[in-house]
């Protein structure tokens, strides 16, 4: 079977004898490229790529894979809380482990969550992403009395607009670098930043989109950062006591009293199709997956999301 895997920092399409991965087994509809992928070319991955998954079961139902696996057994794992397990990032599919960029690909069953019937497999990619703009947004504290600004437009950001929206914010503004980013913000009907926020939401992987969040909070209000910064990240501290900012950090998706995260993100996603049709700005087949990386790292592509179709 065919899957794209790290070669000398680039994506190759190989054939490989089994389908990668360990548990329950998939065949692949959609896989989703993000920054993370682009990352772990950089640093030489030799493994299959691939976090953002979709599939379909043996029955035929479609599913999301939650990439953070943790270890099954400690008591964050037991608790739903597989975002703080200590092997999470030791796991990491395309890094540290075969991803699914396969025709078929093997994952734990607790890991998988059913699509609505709504939600087209092909669109089913954008769940994993979702959710960890949801999981940051409720962490974040959002609410039908909270205004919100979101700091980084990519599709991380994006959808952490829509999470907010469907969370019940009042208002969500969204603060956006590219002119393409800014119109699918306004489809989204994000508005133009203004004034100050209660709640901020971090998106952009940047100290500079930090500083702004600061910059843009109410006093009292609450930053919560998406996304994983990989240097040290100063932080104006005075700015920060004066208004007696709380800053939270946001990993992934886990359960928690409300539902799950995935789920939760799923559903959004069905409930508002034109989501999966502002922000997959392209998609390639298999084979052309050289090219989707290619799109997906040149930031004037125009591209928000770039999507392997795999069915």
């Amino acid at each position: 079977m065919r899957a794209v895997r790290g070669q000398g920092g680039a994506p190759v399409l190989v054939d490989v004898d089994d389908a990668p991965g360990e548990g329950e087994l998939l065949s692949m509809r959609s896989v989703g490229i993000c920054s993370s992928d682009l990352l772990y070319l950089r640093v030489g991955t030799e493994h299959v790529l691939g976090h953002e998954l979709a599939g379909v079961r043996a029955d035929g139902t479609a599913v999301a894979v939650e990439g953070l696996y943790g270890c099954g057994t400690c008591e964050h794992c037991l608790d739903g809380r597989i975002n703080l397990c200590p092997q999470s990032t030791q796991r990491a599919l395309g890094m540290m482990a075969d991803g699914g960029m396969a025709e078929q690909f093997r994952a734990p069953s607790a890991r998988l969550v059913d699509l609505p019937a709504e939600l087209d497999g092909g669109s089913g990619a954008l769940v994993e992403p979702a959710s960890v703009s949801w999981h940051g947004v409720r962490v974040g504290g959002v609410g039908p009395d909270t205004r919100v600004l979101v700091v980084g437009a990519g599709s991380v950001g994006l959808l952490a607009v829509a999470a907010a929206q469907a969370m019940g914010a009042p208002e969500v503004a969204l603060a956006a670098r590219h002119p393409h980013q800014r119109t699918v913000g306004e489809q989204l009907g994000a508005t133009e930043p203004d004034g100050l926020y209660d709640r901020v939401i971090a998106a952009a992987g940047s100290a500079e989109a930090v500083h702004q969040s600061i910059e843009q909070l109410a006093p009292g209000g609450t930053i919560s950062i998406l996304g994983v910064h990989y240097a040290p990240v100063e932080v104006p501290f005075l700015p920060m006591l004066n208004k007696e900012a709380t800053l939270i950090t946001s990993m992934g998706y886990c359960r928690h009293d409300g539902g799950r995260d995935m789920a939760q993100a799923a559903e959004m996603l069905a409930a508002r199709p034109e989501l999966a049709e502002a922000l997959i700005t392209h998609r390639f087949p298999l084979e052309d997956a050289a090219e989707a990386f290619r799109v997906a790292a040149d930031r004037a592509s125009g591209s928000t999301k770039v999507v392997v179709e795999v069915g």
